[in-house]
């Protein structure tokens, strides 16, 4: 396991703090972690997208080079 260490805005830490204290969470680490959970959820495919795009783009080039040779 990794451990972060995260400043955040007044604004947000008192967001955090509100759903700690009104039993939407046990803690501020478990807000966190759903934090971070939900926004890898939601973004994984446009992630895997982008190295894919990445990986066909190189493989063009690559065969360009070999057409030029």
């Amino acid at each position: 396991m990794k451990t972060v260490s995260v400043n955040l805005p007044d604004d947000l830490a008192t967001a955090v703090d509100n759903f700690v204290e009104s039993g939407f969470f046990n803690s501020e680490l478990d807000v966190l972690l759903a934090a971070v959970t939900e926004f890898v959820r939601r973004n994984r495919i446009d992630l895997v997208e982008q190295f894919a795009h990445e990986d066909i783009e190189w493989a063009k080039n690559e065969a360009r080079k070999i057409r030029c040779q």
